[in-house]
């Protein structure tokens, strides 16, 4: 039968699990390895048309990222060492995601679909560290770290996503749910470094206060596979894929 899903509004969870990485503008040389951390949270969406609809995701984020950074150090006019810098940043805060979905064909239980989606996150905790060590043992080691604030990176993330998925129709009993499966890729559209620091107000505490270093831009990236468990708010039929029925009342 016709899957019509105009006017359906659906609410129920989501969560998603990520790899994340930092992108430094003025750092080409370092190695990275992605922090992979979850999401978990509700998801609603409303189909205003029958290829096409709006979403809203309120979900509990973890984030971060870790490089490390290798290069050679002058420790006197002709002689030189090398200097190892490890540097860890994670963050924690709600994420609201605006996913705006295209779907393909119009029958059977399985659609593609294709999303662009705003995402704000506002980071209400975490923690910076790095160390910093040498090849000559004569230089001792450094080290910081400190809680995630204003002072070191913005509040808030702003990032546009855009992924691919499959949105499943399935039937238990006489009630009908949506499945949401895709992989979605992310980057912030601001660089998130404090004002602190972009004003220089604040030192950059990020490759071990090496002073030569510019700070330039910093941007979070993310690849990320989401589920989503919805119920169409509708009284259930015989057939899990129509959607062409009146609103479902509480008793």
């Amino acid at each position: 039968k016709k899957n019509d899903f105009k006017r359906a509004f659906s609410l129920g969870i989501t969560g998603s699990y990520a790899g994340n990485d930092l992108i430094y503008s003025s750092v080409t040389k370092s190695s990275m390895r992605p922090v992979f951390d979850p999401t978990f949270g509700l998801a609603a969406e409303w189909n205003t048309m029958p290829h096409f609809s709006v979403g809203l995701d309120v979900s509990y984020a973890m984030r971060g990222g870790q490089k490390t950074f290798n290069t050679e150090f002058q420790t006197s006019y002709s002689s030189t060492t090398f200097v190892h810098v490890k540097y860890d940043i994670t963050m924690n805060g709600i994420d609201l995601r605006i996913p705006l979905s295209f779907y393909f064909g119009d029958e059977g239980n399985l659609r593609p679909y294709v999303y662009l989606a705003p995402r704000l996150s506002v980071w209400t905790g975490g923690k910076v560290s790095w160390k910093r060590t040498y090849d000559d043992p004569s230089f001792p080691s450094k080290s910081f770290e400190s809680g995630l604030n204003e002072a070191l990176m913005l509040p808030f993330d702003l990032s546009a996503m855009a992924g691919v998925g499959l949105c499943a129709h399935l039937k238990t009993g006489r009630r009908a749910l949506l499945c949401k499966l895709d992989l979605g890729y992310g980057v912030s559209v601001l660089s998130n470094f404090s004002q602190g620091e972009v004003n220089g107000e604040v030192a950059f505490e990020g490759w071990g206060d090496i002073a030569h270093e510019t700070l330039g831009q910093r941007r979070l990236q993310n690849l990320e596979v989401r589920l989503a468990i919805m119920l169409p708010l509708q009284k259930p039929v015989a057939d899990a894929c129509d959607f062409n029925q009146k609103p479902y009342k509480s008793r």
